[in-house]
């Protein structure tokens, strides 16, 4: 049986599958690190070039933890990324746009993938194509958790910065419960816990995103 989306049911721990999500994950977390990186760039904050997050370099955006959650549930998240909304033109509501911004980018690139995966498909062998459209659809399963996912309020989410974005003090206490909040997240992924709040929301964006 294989595991639902956002960590209900059982999951499905095939090699394959792991391979294709950790695929999947890698690619996901590559796109949704660039954008946010690079929106609060150009919105004034510098810190996240210094930081080398301006890359499209899974290993500089990777969290082992949220990896580990990806691959395994279905909903992950990445290191968080610095922001100062001091440094930002629009201050604190720059931080809105850069978790908005990041949302939109990984649920863009999933649509890119299945628009072009038509065009794609009839070039490739039997085999390797069979292996693209699994590829592609895990992609866009994750892509729509990933972005439900990461615009929650929670550290250490990409979302955490709309805390800060409410309540500027919460940025020292964000910085400490971080690391400890990984696990949380996890345990919460799998016992199905955004399965259950967010699964009105993904099978409204699936529809979009992945066509169905």
């Amino acid at each position: 049986m294989a595991q639902k989306p956002g960590g209900g049911g059982v999951p499905d721990l095939t090699l394959q599958q792991l391979v294709l999500r950790l695929i999947a994950y890698v690619f996901i977390a590559a796109v949704h690190g660039l954008a946010v990186a690079a929106i609060a760039i150009a919105m004034g904050d510098q810190g996240p070039r210094y930081d080398g997050r301006l890359r499209f370099d899974p290993v500089t955006h990777l969290d082992i933890i949220g990896t580990a959650s990806g691959v395994l549930f279905s909903v992950g998240w990445i290191r968080p990324i610095a922001i100062d909304p001091v440094q930002l033109r629009l201050g604190r509501v720059g931080l809105v746009i850069v978790v908005a911004a990041g949302a939109a980018a990984t649920l863009l690139s999933a649509l890119a993938l299945r628009l072009v995966r038509p065009f794609l498909l009839p070039l490739l062998p039997d085999t390797a194509s069979v292996t693209a459209f699994a590829l592609i659809e895990v992609a866009g399963e994750l892509s729509v958790w990933f972005a439900l996912v990461n615009i929650l309020p929670l550290p250490p989410l990409t979302g955490a910065h709309l805390l800060v974005a409410a309540v500027p003090a919460c940025d020292k206490v964000i910085g400490r419960i971080a690391p400890y909040a990984g696990p949380v997240l996890l345990l919460a992924a799998a016992t199905g816990m955004f399965a259950k709040t967010l699964g009105p929301g993904y099978r409204i964006l699936s529809r979009w995103i992945m066509g169905g």
